[in-house]
């Protein structure tokens, strides 16, 4: 095998492929990449950790074809520091051995294995399809994600649900102390081979992270194919002025998902709108106080006094304590309320909204926050709290 790469091209793949290389060594394969030439021209780039994979086409100057599996971190370090186009270059009577990457006089040996060895993805008959924009799907993943659970006992919460149709995408989160909704009005292009309007699913929070970090901010599509275990996630990326195509594979979570609507509070006494900025500085500065550690655990809790148009924010831990107010338009009832700081500050950074609406019913009741100006296109944001019950 003896193929040249632009040294931009390639090190863009490779980084973008880095994500789905395994960090554990049960399968020696698995926790590289592997290059595979097509033609003269073409060289395709994988990585698999057996959960996600992702396949990266890239141009290249092919003299002898071939596949193989070489280190993905040691092959990022090599080519980030080459000086110009690299060659990678094994002799045609070695299974593994010692490949040469070269770049102008700098020249480097690094140990491959037979691209044979490596572990063969999953051929799927995809019955699903759909696309959304990149840009707002990265968006919609940073304001949902921080609420996907680590709780192994519970694997439906591990990732992101999401509900299609032709006209939205719904997406939620939730980790049991807080529920992240949001309803997108899109035009989704839905097909399916058995003519469903409406389809769900659940990506894995691993595959989800991984999504956030491929996808760029623009408008070109990322199209979703999906069958009932597993998912293809199909766009582009940019190098230099070229578009390169890219395919990131992943399982999708088996199991229902949790009935979350009825999570949602349905008759609030109280009801508040707070200017979202004026209320994530007092929290940041509340934090200073909760966040401190004693006998190793975050005192993180913050209290809420509702009264009149007032909201009064304090804090109280063996460090010291903190109180601060601000005004509000509250109607309804008088009501005192104990959240965990950190969690709300997250939910406030991923609310897009100067204005908030909170609706409470009572202080051992989650609190919902929404947005208090209608969008026009009836996209909506929704937030569940579940306030710690204190003793009085």
């Amino acid at each position: 095998m003896k193929v040249t790469f632009k040294k931009d091209e390639l090190l863009l793949a490779i980084t973008k492929s880095l994500g789905c290389v395994s960090t554990e060594k049960t399968i020696g394969a698995i926790d590289g990449i592997l290059l595979t030439t097509y033609g003269e021209e073409k060289c395709q780039l994988c990585a698999y950790d057996l959960e996600k994979g992702i396949k990266i086409m890239i141009d290249a100057k092919v003299e002898k074809g071939g596949t193989l599996v070489v280190n993905g971190n040691k092959l990022s370090s090599i080519v980030k520091y080459m000086p110009s186009d690299v060659t990678i270059e094994t002799k045609d009577d070695e299974e593994s051995g010692m490949a040469t990457v070269s770049s102008g006089r700098s020249k480097f040996q690094i140990h491959y294995i037979s691209g044979d060895t490596f572990p063969s993805m999953p051929e799927l008959n995809p019955d699903r399809r759909f696309a959304l924009p990149q840009k707002l799907l990265k968006k919609v993943i940073a304001q949902t994600m921080f609420a996907v659970s680590q709780d192994e006992t519970r694997p439906a919460l591990m990732g992101l649900y999401f509900e299609i149709t032709e006209e939205s995408v719904v997406v939620v989160g939730c980790d049991s102390y807080r529920l992240a909704i949001r309803d997108i009005k899109i035009d989704t292009g839905i097909t399916t081979k058995g003519g469903e309007t409406e389809i769900s699913f659940i990506i894995p929070g691993k595959t989800v992270a991984e999504l956030q970090r491929l996808l760029e901010d623009k408008d070109d599509p990322i199209k979703f194919s999906l069958t009932r275990k597993h998912a293809l996630f199909n766009f582009g990326m940019k190098c230099g002025s070229e578009e390169k195509d890219a395919v990131l594979f992943s399982r999708l979570i088996d199991v229902p998902y949790i009935e979350y609507r009825r999570f949602i509070p349905k008759e609030s006494k109280t009801f508040v709108e707070v200017e979202r900025a004026a209320l994530e500085n007092s929290l940041e500065r509340a934090s200073i106080v909760t966040e401190e550690r004693v006998a190793g655990q975050a005192k993180s809790m913050v209290r809420f006094h509702f009264e009149d148009q007032i909201l009064g924010v304090s804090a109280l831990s063996v460090s010291g304590n903190f109180f601060d107010e601000l005004s509000i338009e509250k109607t309804g009832e008088d009501i005192e309320i104990y959240f965990p700081c950190k969690y709300l500050i997250e939910i406030l950074r991923a609310t897009d909204d100067d204005v908030l609406k909170f609706s409470l019913t009572s202080a051992y009741m989650s609190m919902i926050i929404e947005g208090a100006t209608e969008t026009e296109d009836g996209s909506s944001f929704l937030y569940l709290a579940l306030p710690v019950k204190v003793r009085d």
